[in-house]
């Protein structure tokens, strides 16, 4: 929710001084490096014919070259109307009709003239400007209709817009019809302060948002020319945006693309809305993108530019490439289509993947991942001696079968639906954890543990899987919960305007809460609290009526599956069923990815989309094929949640090593190398209760109970809170934090969890002295069971000094086990 709140107020920037032609170089010699020597330049359109008054076109100009590569030259490219041609030309080609009139436009590029055929009909003929699609669009491009200007709820200075244009009825009426509010005057248009403080020319706290000669300038000031008219009823609606001229890869030193972008209309007509239209970089540190549409790389990557024209969203990929001289593509073997798809992106961005780890480092992330725990040091040894090529599988087969498994995968879930005793109660909080463990365990498909939750009625302790009605009450929370988790879909935007950044609107959001409208709570008369005032149970139940409002048209929306059609509900029908047998089907575009997106988060450190429950198209996935071919095998195998952990451990992308090379060292999104990562607070106070043979004691819980057993976040645990155990708030990943902090390293240095342990009579250091281990038996025990790995001749030599330098060998060996726990090697996943 932060995240998001803070997408939906960003701050605006001064619009008027945003270069239209980005970095574009000016020199002559360093154009010619970038045009180079094309063998063939297209224009687009081949012929470009204008229909009607205000028709206009981008040009794009492009060149191919011997190696097959295209080069955008659209910005290199000048522009000249030839006799008899009546065109008003922009930097960047941008061609827009004067007048009736037949020529052609020549087009000087690389050394080469070309011709390209212009016919403008129909200018003369009368088309008023169009409110809607002219100059709410131009209020879009200025901001001025944006979260943190006058598109906010309360306006801005007695001066109110809807978000973004969501409500243009509204908008017009303010501009036009209110008393107070309205910025246009009829009898003098000129005198508009919609006009005058865009421009600049009287004091306005946004500045200047319009250059005086711009399109949507113009559109505007001829809207109030022509007496601020309203759209006819008639008027033909937006059925679609196109860009021009899609996804594309770029090379060295070809660093820019122009974007053209056309909309198509109800009435079959066709009109260039590059100028009208708002752009936006998934990533500007990557690349930028002008005001007309011209993207700039600012380093190798890759980036989704979303374009929105009114309420349309739509996005390209492009990326750029600065392939080095003489790559040479190696990597480790293939085991499965992981390691081909991934591969297969960095050989194109010429970036070598790591080697592959060693077996020390494997044992001890694969434990760390599938159980959340350390491996033995016996494990460890018999691993490292085992000479069998299949051992790693097989590891990974017996990890899956153990409990702590159970245990671990079961911790992950709930802490995203948010299992906790404040909405659940205790007991509801154990039963949910048996019932999600059962499942677990059993390897049940993960579509049928949703199914369960999303359909499940009666009593929350009788019937586990109905807190899920519990934790979130109301069909608003739960429609947020149910998307975000289940689907990766943040819409809380979309609750009170259009997502700013997706194509989810307010009517998705509310028809999404519909198939909840109708589910009840109750409190249980069979399972009432020990004390009258303590809640007890709650029994769920489906009412006969229930309807979800859309509060800006008052409409009642019915249930309607995300970015598909109105559901079909069956007189009496439960409508969560309809809503279950969609959301776990095939059919449904967003579950399968979702899910493994998440798997993958939880093996490999970092999610193909990242953050991993936030998809939509102006944060793209790092590769989309691997996604695909993931969420595919996951159909496939019945959403089987061990097959899909097996697949992924047992590729070479998923075992690669942490150390990095010279081609991958700045690379974090492509997966290749393995990511270091902090270990979860419950992994890591585990860990070192594993390390020093001193259980934690924690209230209320069987002794031996481990910090990855806990029913929920309520146990108020300091070692625990510190490194980062979510309160189960929010159903989101991000809850749970990751990053270093000082009350970290206090407790990592003289905290009482880890030194209590370390100084325990009966700990492993007191067992091995009293067992009279040798100095080296104590060591590689110690070693093995802290770092999974003996210790190195050096190591030894440091260790054994420190110890013969001490008068209290006991309190050496702590000091020896208290540095070790105080690594990097100890503290992270790696």
């Amino acid at each position: 929710m932060k995240t998001l709140a803070k997408l939906c107020l960003l701050p605006i920037v001064l619009l008027a001084t945003t270069g239209l032609r980005a970095g574009v170089p000016t020199d002559p010699a360093e154009i010619a490096k970038v045009v180079g020597q094309p063998t063939r330049i297209d224009i687009t359109p081949s012929k470009l014919i204008l229909v009607g008054p205000r028709s206009a076109r981008q040009v794009l100009v492009q060149g191919t070259y011997t190696d097959g590569s295209i080069r955008d030259l659209t910005p290199f490219a000048q522009f000249e109307a030839q006799k008899g041609l009546e065109v008003r030309l922009s930097d960047g080609g941008f061609v827009e009709a004067t007048a009736n009139s037949n020529g052609n436009l020549e087009v000087k590029v690389a050394g080469k003239v070309m011709q390209l055929p212009v016919e403008a009909v129909g200018v003369d003929k009368a088309r008023p400007i169009s409110f809607r699609h002219e100059v709410v669009a131009s209020l879009n491009v200025g901001g001025c209709n944006m979260g943190a200007c006058h598109g906010t709820p309360s306006g801005k200075n007695g001066f109110k817009l809807s978000l973004r244009g969501s409500d243009p009825s509204l908008d017009f009426a303010q501009l036009t019809r209110d008393v107070l509010a309205r910025r246009t005057v009829s009898q003098d248009p000129k005198q508009s302060l919609m006009l005058l403080k865009a421009l600049g020319q009287v004091p306005h706290e946004g500045g200047q948002r319009f250059a005086f000669s711009a399109v949507t300038t113009r559109a505007i000031r001829e809207w109030l020319a022509e007496g601020m008219k309203n759209d006819e009823p008639t008027l033909p609606a937006l059925t679609k945006v196109v860009i021009e001229p899609g996804s594309r890869m770029l090379l060295k030193p070809s660093k820019w693309q122009q974007l053209s972008i056309s909309a198509q209309f109800a009435d079959g007509a066709i009109r260039d809305v590059t100028r009208f239209s708002n752009f936006s970089s998934s990533d500007p540190a990557v690349a930028e993108v002008s005001l007309s549409g011209l993207v700039e790389f600012r380093q190798p990557g890759e980036v989704a530019i979303l374009v929105r024209y009114l309420e349309e969203l739509v996005t390209v990929r492009l990326s750029y490439l600065e392939p080095k001289a003489n790559f040479v593509w190696k990597a480790p073997p293939e085991t499965n289509f992981v390691d081909k798809t991934v591969f297969a992106k960095l050989k194109t961005l010429g970036i070598l993947p790591s080697e592959i780890c060693s077996d020390e480092d494997f044992i001890r992330r694969v434990h760390l991942d599938l159980c959340g725990i350390l491996p033995d040091g016996a494990a460890v040894k018999a691993f490292l001696s085992d000479k069998d090529p299949g051992k790693r599988a097989k590891l990974v087969d017996t990890l899956l079968d153990r409990p702590e498994y159970a245990d671990f995968w079961t911790l992950k879930w709930s802490d995203v639906i948010r299992s906790s005793r404040k909405t659940m109660q205790l007991k509801g909080v154990f039963v949910f954890q048996n019932w999600l463990r059962g499942h677990i365990e059993a390897n049940t498909g993960i579509d049928k543990i949703v199914r369960e939750l999303l359909t499940s009625s009666g009593s929350t302790f009788s019937n586990p899987a109905a807190n899920y009605f519990r934790i979130a009450k109301d069909s608003q929370n739960l429609a947020e919960t149910t998307a975000q988790l289940f689907f990766g879909i943040r819409m809380q935007c979309a609750k009170c305007h259009n997502h700013p950044f997706e194509r989810w609107s307010q009517d998705d959001y509310y028809s999404m809460a519909a198939f909840f409208s109708q589910v009840g709570n109750k409190p249980d008369p069979n399972q009432m609290g020990p004390k009258p005032e303590t809640p007890g149970s709650e029994i769920v139940f489906v009412r006969r009526e229930g309807e979800v409002t859309q509060p800006r048209t008052g409409k009642v929306m019915p249930p309607k599956y995300m970015g598909g059609p109105i559901a079909k509900i069956e007189p009496g029908q439960d409508r969560r069923e309809a809503l279950a047998n969609w959301a776990t089907s095939a059919a449904n575009p967003f579950f399968a990815k979702a899910t493994v997106n998440r798997i993958w988060f939880h093996l490999a450190g970092k999610g193909i989309v990242d953050p991993v429950d936030d998809f939509r198209e102006s944060n793209p996935s790092a590769n989309d094929p691997l996604l695909e071919a993931l969420a595919q095998d996951f159909i496939k195998s019945g959403y089987d949640l061990k097959h899909m952990i097996r697949v992924v451990c047992a590729s070479s992308t998923y075992q690669l090593s942490t150390n990095i090379n010279e081609t991958n060292k700045d690379e974090s999104r492509y997966f290749s190398h393995g990511v270091s990562k902090l270990l979860t607070a419950e992994q890591l106070l585990d860990a070192i209760c594993k390390a020093t043979e001193i259980q934690e004691k924690f209230q209320g819980l069987p002794p031996g109970t481990r910090a990855t057993q806990l029913p929920d976040t309520e146990v108020n645990h300091i070692f625990l809170k510190t490194f980062g155990q979510p309160a189960r708030e929010l159903a989101c990943e991000c809850e749970r934090e990751s990053d270093s902090n000082l009350a970290q390293a206090l407790q990592l240095i003289n905290g009482p969890t880890i030194n209590d342990k370390l100084k325990a009579p009966d700990n492993r250091i007191g067992r091995l002295i009293k067992e009279k281990k040798s100095d080296s038996q104590i060591l590689e025990e110690i070693y093995l069971e802290t770092v999974s790995r003996t210790p190195t001749k050096e190591d030894s030599a440091i260790a054994l000094g420190h110890l013969a330098k001490a008068k209290d060998k006991r309190k050496a060996w702590e000091d020896i086990q208290w540095a070790l726990i105080n690594t990097k090697e100890f503290l992270f996943r790696h």
